[in-house]
């Protein structure tokens, strides 16, 4: 039966690609929209029940006054009909009713509205740029994402169940309270507003508590995530005394801010008993003074009693229902701060999918800085050939990565344009424009999934395809012996978190497979081998060369010798071209380049070596010059 409350909606939609509300109240208007059915059932249910509710402790003062009045022996005469259907009704009804109203709030409402909140935030975030990524930490973006689904559901169950529900029972208690004796509206109306004035004062303390509490959390969050994930870097830092002392702040902070909302949460219970004893007190002792004057029956009394020990209750209950919604808005007002951020790199509404003719690239006056004033590219022009390699070389921080993160669009560029076969790539979608660029970075991170997820992607994938990379990557060896802790072996072996039970040679060797997998017409490649050692390089170089045949490359490298037979390399340095040619060509003008060539050929040359120094330089530029015309571009030069 319940399994008929289980699916009112998908909570998975997809195809609304909008930005989240930013504002709570719209949040949840708009997120929560399919469940709207379904909370107008959740209320009238609610409303019913607390009627019902209502009606039991007033009908309990007439059986009282019924039971006074008459005889044992004529009761069920006069009144077995009565019971019997009340009695029906106690027994069936209300517990369906009851069953209704608890499965429309819990599994109907409650079990789809917090993964649909979810689930859309989650596709926003996950559309967001790289570069947005990089500004915060992943594991405090989760928590706001999981957490956010949780407070917009608990917020919303707040309004729906309980607010409902106890303001309707209020509401008809005071209607029985008037209906028997509107003077009992004396006592039970100055507890209302003693309750109003409490919640004045105490729910907007407890929003701010919850809110100090939410970000300290948050914080301690992301240090244990950020201490969990790069628990190598911290054992290396060394001194562990500093590193607990700022944990053991971070930690404090996040304990002071909960003993606030503790302290304000003992002050309302405490008041909240207080508040009760008093209506207990009015309530009944005015029900005893009407009744020894015979203006009003025993069971108003009997009515009475039962009314303030439930409406204590139910006035605590709303107390801390309203308490954790002002909670759970703070919170999703927290969250949302994050979540609901527009994409920072957005496709176009009138995008089109990018088609490739030849993969030419050209970077018209580029210039990107994020947002300071130095760092980047500085009105950077360059043009990439269908089909030319070129290796970018520079000093770090030259703007070589920014290039590449401008080209894939996890920034957009600031000023400039960039052009693939004459598109600008803010015309096309995402997706398609990365779908045509396979890239090969230098920290080869990857996802905790097998390994043919790691190099296919999730979804249905060809091994033989799978094992063709991984052949020409020089990787099929090590992943046949893998095997993981769950028993999984070979394709299906699960690397770990970032790939962490791989070594870093091994992971970079998955990268390549991955881009040997995916044949796309432009290959990016940022110190795509930096992480082998000089036999696995050596493997895989001819390997290389043959998947760069007939593509687009660029190449990004610090170690010369792997991009010296590059049909150009361009040298960046402060965001612009400082010099562009042929390997030979660069030494030969005897610039930036071939200062770079040099100290890694021959070392580092000293000021003492003198003039000595000066001649060997000279002598080793010479020679690569003379060796590279000989040998022509497309052959490797010795390594030095």
């Amino acid at each position: 039966m319940l399994g008929l409350f289980e699916n009112p909606v998908d909570p998975f939609p997809t195809g609304d690609n909008r930005t989240p509300a930013a504002d709570v109240r719209r949040f949840l208007l708009t997120e929560l929209r399919p469940l709207r059915p379904v909370v107008a059932a959740a209320v009238a249910t609610t409303i019913l029940c607390a009627a019902i509710e209502v009606w039991l402790i007033g009908y309990a003062g007439r059986l009282v006054d019924t039971l006074a009045a008459g005889s044992p022996d004529t009761l069920w005469a006069d009144h077995g009909t009565e019971l019997l259907i009340v009695a029906t009704f106690v027994l069936l009804i209300r517990p369906l009713i009851n069953l209704a109203g608890e499965a429309l709030d819990d599994i109907a409402f409650r079990a789809n509205a917090r993964p649909l909140a979810r689930w859309r935030a989650h596709r926003h975030v996950s559309r967001q740029s790289v570069g947005w990524f990089r500004d915060d930490l992943a594991g405090r973006i989760a928590s706001w994402v999981r957490d956010g689904g949780d407070a917009a559901s608990t917020a919303a169950y707040s309004v729906v169940h309980t607010l409902v529900f106890v303001i309707a029972y209020i509401a008809g208690s005071v209607w029985l309270m008037s209906a028997i004796d509107v003077r009992l509206l004396l006592p039970l109306g100055a507890w209302i507003l003693a309750y109003a004035l409490l919640m004045w004062w105490a729910v907007p303390r407890y929003r701010r508590a919850s809110e100090r509490l939410q970000d300290a959390e948050s914080a301690l969050t992301g240090l244990l995530v950020d201490s969990y994930a790069n628990v190598d870097t911290l054992a290396l830092l060394g001194d562990p005394d500093s590193r607990t002392e700022h944990d053991r702040r971070v930690f404090a902070a996040a304990r002071r801010a909960h003993l606030d909302v503790q302290r304000v949460e003992v002050t309302i219970n405490s008041s909240m008993m207080a508040l009760g004893s008093a209506l207990l007190v009015g309530l009944v002792g005015y029900g005893i003074a009407l009744w020894r004057t015979d203006a009003a029956p025993m069971g108003l009394v009997a009515a009475a009693l039962a009314l303030s020990f439930r409406i204590t209750a139910m006035a605590e209950w709303l107390l801390d229902a309203v308490s954790s919604l002002f909670g759970s808005v703070g919170a999703l007002r927290r969250a949302l701060r994050t979540i609901a951020q527009p994409l920072a790199v957005a496709d176009k509404p009138q995008a089109t999918p990018l088609r490739i003719r030849g993969g030419a690239i050209s970077f018209s006056q580029v210039s990107h800085h994020y947002g300071r004033r130095g760092g980047g590219l500085d009105r950077l022009s360059l043009d990439v050939a269908a089909g030319e390699r070129v290796g970018i070389v520079g000093r770090s921080g030259a703007g070589k990565s920014t290039l590449v993160g401008l080209l894939l669009r996890f920034h957009d560029a600031e000023s400039g344009k960039i052009m693939i076969d004459g598109t600008d790539i803010t015309d096309v979608t995402q997706e398609s424009l990365r779908g045509h660029i396979a890239m090969v970075a230098q920290e080869a991170t990857l996802l905790h999934r097998s390994v043919r997820e790691n190099i296919a992607g999730p979804g249905s994938a060809d091994d033989a395809q799978v094992e063709t990379a991984l052949r020409r990557a020089s990787a099929d060896g090590f992943v046949a012996a893998l095997r993981d802790a769950d028993g999984r072996t070979g394709l299906d072996a699960h690397v770990g978190e970032r790939g962490v039970r791989l070594s870093g040679g091994q992971r970079q060797r998955i990268a390549l497979a991955r881009a040997f997998y995916r044949n796309a017409q432009i290959l990016v490649l940022d110190e795509a081998t930096s992480a082998l050692d000089s036999e696995a390089e050596a493997a895989i170089h001819d390997t290389l060369d043959e998947v760069m045949t007939g593509r687009t490359v660029i190449a990004i490298a610090h170690r010369l010798s792997t991009i010296a037979r590059m049909d150009r390399i361009v040298v960046l340095d402060a965001g612009r071209i400082a010099e562009q040619g042929t390997h030979a060509e660069l030494l030969g003008r005897g610039r930036r380049y071939a200062d770079l060539w040099s100290r890694q050929s021959g070392g580092f040359l000293g000021t003492a070596a003198g003039q000595d120094g000066h001649g060997r330089v000279r002598q080793i530029l010479e020679s690569e010059a003379e060796r590279h015309t000989v040998a022509g571009p497309s052959e490797s030069p010795s390594r030095p």
